[in-house]
């Protein structure tokens, strides 16, 4: 396995495969891991650069007794990518990922020159003017049944995520997810329901393309329009074969959409 301590010394577990001079940075979503994005990772590496690692808390890094907020996520991010002096790089962020990753650009984007959200929140719950999200209500029986049916519930929740053909796929997402303690995945879903990012996509200056899953059931195609439309050099493209696990389900696909956003160095068309 390979580590990286952060300075704060808490232990990350990171891929680093390929070479050339583009690379592809690939940021995980709540509960998982970098392993999500094996079958990318392994196609990416023949032409690119890939980094991919498990934030803290998550997969095989360690699981500090201390706060998890994005200020926090996003420093562990700021801090690899310099680190291993990365460049020219498409920032990839997979649902929570997506914040994480959004974070980070809130503050800097001299080393990113692309940005993909795929299948992300831009914030957890819906108000009068952003409909692209999770009713508040909703968001509280996630946490509650998190909270009171773990870890039994949990085949049930990932099951969710995956389209009924795909859910042979369960098994795997349940067997990373419990890698994430009971308190780490309440902080981190907590501290994510106080983030908002619409002024970070008004604000971003590189091209952003949003991937959205037509059968996603928590963030809907919707709200990769939205992204489009605000991101000022912004781009949709819609998923047909998956829920959320795009990356498990869709990598084919998923691995084309990136080729292709990278070597046009970001200049998709409708």
């Amino acid at each position: 396995m390979t580590f990286v301590s952060l300075s704060d010394g808490c232990r990350i577990r990171y891929t680093h495969r390929g070479e050339g001079d583009h690379t592809f940075v690939l940021v995980h979503g709540w509960r998982q891991s970098h392993r999500l994005f094996d079958r990318v990772i392994t196609s990416l590496e023949s032409d690119s650069q890939v980094f991919a690692y498990d934030q803290r808390g998550m997969g095989e890094s360690d699981k500090p007794n201390s706060t998890y907020d994005f200020g926090i996520m996003s420093a562990d991010l700021k801090e690899l990518l310099d680190t291993f002096d990365l460049k020219n790089i498409t920032l990839v962020g997979w649902s929570m990922g997506c914040t994480t990753s959004l974070s980070y650009l809130q503050r800097i984007q001299n080393r990113v020159q692309r940005l993909v959200l795929l299948n992300g929140p831009i914030r957890l719950t819906k108000d009068v003017d952003f409909p692209n999200a999770l009713e508040p209500s909703q968001l509280t029986k996630y946490i509650n049944q998190l909270e009171m049916s773990w870890p039994f519930g949990d085949q049930e929740w990932f099951r969710e995520s995956l389209l009924p053909k795909n859910h042979y796929l369960t098994t795997l997402l349940t067997s990373v997810g419990t890698q994430t303690p009971l308190d780490v995945a309440l902080k981190l879903v907590r501290e994510q329901s106080l983030v908002d990012h619409r002024p970070t996509i008004a604000q971003i200056s590189i091209p952003v393309l949003a991937i959205y899953s037509k059968f996603d059931p928590y963030w809907p195609v919707s709200l990769g329009e939205w992204i489009a439309k605000t991101a000022s050099y912004g781009s949709l493209r819609v998923l047909e074969n998956s829920a959320h696990c795009a990356p498990l389900e869709e990598p084919e696909t998923f691995v084309d959409l990136l080729r292709s956003f990278a070597q046009l160095g970001g200049e998709l068309v409708a």
